[in-house]
C-alpha cells in the first residue's frame, strides 16, 4: 500500500471519521463525557510543540509552555475543593486515571507500609494502579446505592491495625454516581485511634458538580482529604481527556527531585506533559465562570430527574442520587445498550445527563426501550453469539469457571448443552456457594465451549442467574456480575457480614501470610467468594477451613 495516497483520498476518509463521528455523538448518553463545547478560538496554538514538562510552579528551560495558564486553571480548583492556601500543589493530568496514580503514589511513600482499601464501586484503573505501585490492597463491600460499607471497613481497619490504612474514597462512583460517607471515614479513624493514614479521593465527575449545589455531601480538603482528583473533560468539556490533581504541599515534596535537563523539578507523574489541555480548562472557566457553572449544574440534573421520571414510566426502575446526574435503571437488550453506548454493569445500566444530553435524546430511549418491552411477547431470532474467540487457547489444561445463582442449576445446565454439541468435559469440580455454585471445568474444544455457554446466556436461557466466564490466563471471555479471577488467585468463601474479611486477613496476617490483593469476585445474600492473591498459596491453604477454599492456583 502506497504512503501516497493523494490528497482527495485523504480528505474523503477524513469526512467519513466526521460523518461517523456526529452520527455516534447523537446518541452518546452513557458516559460521563461533555461533548457540548467550542473551542475554535484556540485552534491557532496548535501550530506550537507546546509542553508543559517540569513543575507548573517552577520555571523551565523549555519556554513553549502554557504553566501560567495551568496554574490559573489550578488556582480555579483549589478554590473549589477548600484547599488550604499556600498548601497545596498541583497539575494538570491526562485524566482522572493519573490523577489517581498520582495520589496513591504520594500515598505509598508516605506510607509504604499502608494497605489500601477502597469499595466494589471503585472505578476498574484502580486496581490496575495498585499493581503498577504494588500496594497490597483490600476491597471492601459496597452497599446498594454503591455507597463503602463503613461497618465493614471498620472491622477491616480494626483487624490490620499494624498497617496504616490508605483510603481511596469515591466522590462519584462510575455506575451509580455514590459519594462515600467522608465524615463516617474520619469518625472510623477517630473511633479506632489511627494516627497513620491517607485518604484520597475520586472526584472524576463529582468534583464539577458538588461545588454548585446546596447541601452538597462531605468531599473535599475542608474534610480531611490528603489529595484527590477531578476530570476536566467530563463536566467542563474537552476534545482531550484531560484533569487535575491535588494533593498537600508538604507530601509532594516528598516526590520531587531537580532535573538538570529541563531546568525544572520532577514532580509529575510524566515528563513532557499536554500543555493544549490547561488552554482549553482556562478557556472554559474564564467563559463560564461560577455563575454559569452553577447554571450549567442545575440543569444537568433537572434532566437527570426527568429521565428517572419518565423511565420509570417505562418500567424501568430508575433512579439517582440526589447530587448526581448518573441515572440507573434496569440493563435493557444488548441492542440499546449499544445503540445508546449505555455504560452497563450486571443487572443494571446508566445514562448520565452530561450538558450535552437533551430530554428529546431521553424520550428517544424510552420510546426505544418501550418498544423492546412491547415485543418482549413476540418469538424473535437468536442473538449472534458474540465473536472475538481467537485469542483463547483451546487446551483442555485451560479451566472454565462459571459461578451462579440459584435460580437456575448450573452443573444440569453446562453439563446437557455440552452433551449435545458433542463435547466432552475432562475435568469438572463444583462447590455450593450457599445462594448457588461455582463450577470450574476443563473441556476439549474449549473455545466452542464458551461460544455455548455465551449463547445460553445472551439468549437469556439462564432466566435471571448470575454467571461469569473466566478464563484462566485472568482474561474475561463474557461477564454478567462478575469480576474476573486470575489463575495464580485464591478463591475463598467467606459469610457475608461486616468484619468476615478483615477477620481472614488478620488471621493471614498472625500467620505471616502476605496477601497482595483481596477482592471481591461474587456476592450472595448469605455468602461472598473473594479472590486473594498472594506468594504464599499453600501456607494459606493451612490457615482456612477446608470448606473455604474453591480453588486453588496450579503449583508448577
Amino acid at each position: 500500500m502506497p504512503f501516497d495516497q493523494g490528497l482527495d483520498s485523504i480528505h474523503s476518509t477524513l469526512n467519513e471519521l466526521e460523518e461517523h463521528l456526529a452520527d455516534e455523538k447523537d446518541k452518546f448518553i452513557g458516559y460521563p463525557c461533555n461533548a457540548d463545547f467550542n473551542y475554535e478560538a484556540l485552534y491557532r496554538f496548535l501550530a506550537y510543540p507546546i509542553n508543559n514538562i517540569g513543575d507548573p510552579y517552577v520555571p523551565s528551560n523549555y519556554h513553549l509552555n502554557t504553566h501560567h495558564f495551568e496554574l490559573e486553571v489550578l488556582k480555579f480548583f483549589k478554590e473549589m475543593t477548600n484547599a488550604p492556601v499556600g498548601e497545596t500543589w498541583g497539575y494538570v493530568t491526562n485524566g482522572g486515571t493519573e490523577g489517581n496514580h498520582y495520589g496513591l503514589f504520594l500515598a505509598r511513600e508516605i506510607l509504604p507500609d499502608g494497605i489500601v482499601y477502597y469499595s466494589q464501586e471503585t472505578h476498574y484503573s484502580v486496581g490496575k494502579i495498585l499493581r503498577c505501585l504494588n500496594l497490597p490492597s483490600i476491597m471492601i463491600r459496597s452497599n446498594q446505592d454503591g455507597t463503602m460499607e463503613l461497618n465493614d471497613l471498620r472491622e477491616s481497619l480494626r483487624l490490620n491495625r499494624k498497617s496504616p490504612p490508605i483510603i481511596c474514597a469515591n466522590i462519584g462512583t462510575t455506575m451509580k454516581g455514590a459519594v462515600d460517607d467522608i465524615d463516617g471515614i474520619n469518625a472510623i479513624f477517630q473511633d479506632l485511634a489511627i494516627p497513620r493514614k491517607y485518604l484520597h479521593a475520586d472526584c472524576a465527575l463529582s468534583g464539577m458538580i458538588l461545588p454548585f449545589i446546596k447541601d452538597a455531601p462531605a468531599w473535599n480538603f475542608a474534610h480531611g482529604i490528603d489529595s484527590l482528583s477531578i476530570s476536566g473533560h467530563k463536566m467542563i468539556g474537552s476534545p482531550i481527556p484531560c484533569g487535575v490533581v491535588l494533593a498537600k504541599k508538604d507530601n509532594m515534596t516528598r516526590i520531587a527531585q531537580s532535573v538538570e535537563y529541563i531546568g525544572s523539578m520532577d514532580t509529575t507523574l510524566t515528563g513532557s506533559r499536554n500543555g493544549i489541555a490547561p488552554l482549553f480548562l482556562w478557556y472554559a472557566i474564564k467563559t463560564y465562570g461560577q455563575s454559569g457553572f452553577r447554571q450549567l449544574i442545575q440543569q444537568c440534573l433537572e434532566r437527570a430527574e426527568y429521565a428517572v421520571i419518565e423511565l420509570n414510566k417505562a418500567g424501568q426502575h430508575a433512579w439517582r442520587h440526589s447530587y448526581s446526574n448518573t441515572v440507573v435503571f434496569d440493563r435493557p437488550l444488548q441492542s440499546i445498550v449499544e445503540t445508546w453506548q449505555l455504560a452497563t454493569h450486571g443487572p443494571v445500566s446508566h445514562l448520565i445527563t452530561m450538558p450535552n444530553v437533551t430530554t428529546d435524546q431521553v424520550d428517544r430511549l424510552v420510546a426505544d426501550i418501550k418498544a423492546q418491552h412491547a415485543a418482549a411477547s413476540v418469538p424473535s431470532p437468536s442473538r449472534p453469539v458474540p465473536t472475538g474467540f481467537t485469542s483463547v487457547r483451546a487446551q483442555p489444561s485451560q479451566e472454565i469457571i462459571l459461578i451462579g445463582s440459584s435460580s437456575v442449576d448450573l452443573l444440569d445446565a453446562v453439563a446437557t448443552a455440552m452433551g449435545n454439541a458433542g463435547i466432552s468435559i475432562v475435568d469438572m469440580k463444583s462447590s455450593s456457594i450457599d445462594e448457588g455454585c461455582l463450577l470450574i471445568l476443563s473441556v476439549e474444544e474449549r473455545v466452542k465451549a464458551i461460544e455455548i455457554i455465551n449463547r445460553l446466556i445472551n439468549e437469556n436461557k439462564y432466566g435471571s442467574a448470575r454467571v461469569a466466564i473466566c478464563d484462566q490466563d485472568s482474561s474475561v471471555i463474557s461477564q454478567m456480575n462478575f469480576s474476573q479471577a486470575g489463575n495464580d488467585s485464591v478463591l475463598v468463601k467467606i459469610a457475608d457480614h461486616p468484619g468476615a474479611l478483615g477477620s481472614l486477613t488478620h488471621r493471614c496476617q498472625e500467620a505471616g501470610i502476605k496477601l497482595n490483593t483481596a477482592r471481591i469476585v461474587w456476592r450472595g445474600d448469605k455468602s461472598t467468594v473473594l479472590e486473594l492473591t498472594t506468594p504464599n498459596s499453600i501456607e494459606l491453604s493451612k490457615v482456612l477451613d477446608a470448606s473455604q477454599i474453591l480453588m486453588l492456583p496450579a503449583q508448577g
